[in-house]
């Protein structure tokens, strides 16, 4: 097992980003989709110059434990729709895959599985299972329901 690294005191430069380390928080604002509550579309469009692979963490739509996914192949000048969220709190990560070692990441520590595809709850624990690796993913928060869209610059 690999140990997460604990970040104390983190305080974001946005006060709409929701603050959290180590554990996903749901949030209480209900985002209005057939699933009986609200919903946001999470698309990302890749304006980098370079393909990517998107890794990604929210909430299913009728459930409120944190999902994690990866990979979402993002080819350059691409846009891909990746999942649907009933939490306003969702987080990404993403990787070049031209061998450039360019990332998007943020401070919020989650684990991935390299090659992947993967697929896991998040258990709130504070080290990532073997075969998992730490990365340090970017949290977002929408303000209404709807599609929103994470966008890959250089």
């Amino acid at each position: 097992m690999k140990p997460i690294p604990l970040i104390a005191g983190l305080v974001l430069a946005l006060s709409a980003l929701p603050v959290s380390v180590n554990a996903q928080t749901r949030s209480d604002k209900n985002v209005a989709g057939s699933y009986g509550q609200a919903t946001i579309d999470l698309k990302v469009c890749n304006r980098s110059g370079r393909d990517a692979t998107v890794a990604v963490s929210y909430v299913q739509p009728g459930e409120s434990q944190f999902i994690n996914r990866g990979w979402y192949d993002v080819a350059n000048g691409a846009c891909r729709d990746l999942v649907t969220t009933g939490n306003a709190n969702f987080y990404f990560y993403a990787d070049a895959t031209d061998g450039s070692g360019r990332s998007w990441q943020g401070s919020h520590t989650l684990c991935v599985e390299y090659p992947g595809p993967y697929t896991f709850y998040s258990t709130g624990a504070s080290e990532c299972d073997y075969g998992q690796d730490v990365r340090n993913f970017t949290a977002f928060h929408a303000d209404e329901a709807g599609a929103w869209t994470w966008t890959l610059n250089p």
